[in-house]
């Protein structure tokens, strides 16, 4: 019975939030406790490159384990997480292990009903020029101050136009730093056969840009230092920012993997408060992992009475229903035991062998535009 829950509640997870929508969850059933699984990490699934040290892929692992304790509340079960490593390793061969995730009786009302998981999307697409209501926002900030965190926002237009340019300069200026490129550009999907084939990434229908103008982004840069293209670029880019009228900025404690782990609890309960309003965001992972633009983010947000740095920067606001972003199958997020192993419970988390997943990187060929 409690592998038929557990399927039921990874079922939900699988549609968590991740960084470039890599989904770097696994999971693998304990057969001597039904009532536990092991939550393992995909080491080819990181971004090494932009994000060494883990940090937001980390934060994506506490959305995860928040989501699955709201699916779990209408079966009166909460989920205990055990974490058994702290650091991600993308050089690490295989699946490895990071936490070990119990069901608990559930001790405390869940407010947040399991089915805004499903509705949650991230919008890139523009937004109808109406700011998030003020009541929201005060929700939204007094959500991240019981994890100790700081939600700032601005419904002030010129803030707004001052994050949407910076946003759009630091996504410019990282297509041209060749190690940004080339891994941004391992997740991207040119095509909505790609995106459904490979089922994660970046998908250009889904962040309403032309396949043709991300595959020149990654393949043919070069192009975007010919007069007059890059400022045509720049404007559809933009033109997708349309109608934003709120942004928001959070800082708290930001430094080890239990910050991360806790930052991603809170930043699901905030996402998903959000969509129970009908609220669509947008991160800015960009500003916060290129250190320029982050620099000058702080210059500009410096507020002397804030205790930590700032490690969010988003824009949010109303507008049509964004498209779905692909999902792997949860068949394929599963990690069976091999019949003839057997599994000590002192060795749970040094038993598992698998082959290495499927490169992700595609190369995109032209001719299919």
């Amino acid at each position: 019975m409690s592998k038929k829950i557990w399927r039921e509640l990874l079922e939900y997870g699988r549609w968590a939030p991740s960084p470039h929508n890599t989904q770097p969850w696994l999971f693998k059933f304990d057969e001597n406790n039904p009532q536990s699984i092991t939550l393992l990490y995909d080491p080819k699934r990181l971004i090494p490159g932009t994000n060494p040290t883990g940090s937001f892929m980390q934060v994506g692992f506490g959305i995860l384990n928040e989501t699955l304790s709201i699916a779990a509340a209408p079966r009166g079960f909460d989920i205990e997480v055990q974490y058994r490593v702290d650091q991600l390793d993308a050089s690490k061969p295989g699946p490895q292990p990071l936490a070990h995730l119990t069901l608990i009786p559930r001790k405390k009302e869940e407010k947040l009903n399991r089915q805004l998981i499903l509705d949650r999307r991230t919008s890139r697409l523009p937004y109808n020029g109406q700011p998030v209501q003020f009541e929201l926002l005060q929700e939204l900030a007094a959500i991240a101050k019981e994890y100790n965190h700081l939600f700032e926002f601005s419904n002030d237009q010129a803030e707004v136009d001052w994050v949407i340019r910076l946003n759009a300069n630091t996504m410019f200026a990282d297509m041209r730093e060749v190690v940004a490129r080339n891994e941004v550009g391992s997740w991207m999907r040119f095509s909505r056969e790609s995106a459904e084939k490979k089922a994660d990434g970046l998908a250009a229908y889904a962040m309403q840009i032309p396949g043709v103008v991300m595959w020149l982004f990654v393949h043919a840069n070069w192009i975007f230092n010919i007069p007059g293209v890059y400022q045509l670029v720049r404007w559809v880019y933009e033109k997708t920012m349309q109608g934003t009228a709120t942004v928001a900025w959070i800082s708290g404690p930001f430094d080890t993997p239990t910050d991360w782990e806790k930052a991603g609890h809170m930043m699901a309960r905030i996402w998903l408060t959000m969509t129970k309003f009908g609220v669509y965001l947008h991160p800015f992972g960009s500003v916060i992992t290129n250190h320029e633009a982050h620099k000058e983010m702080d210059e500009h947000f410096k507020n002397d009475s804030r205790e930590h740095d700032l490690w969010m920067l988003m824009r949010l606001g109303y507008g049509d229903t964004p498209p779905q972003a692909q999902r792997l199958p949860l068949d394929q997020m599963i990690i069976e035991n091999k019949p003839e192993q057997k599994t000590h419970p002192n060795n749970f988390f040094h038993t598992h062998q698998s082959d290495s997943s499927e490169q992700q990187q595609e190369e995109f060929n032209y001719a299919c535009f």
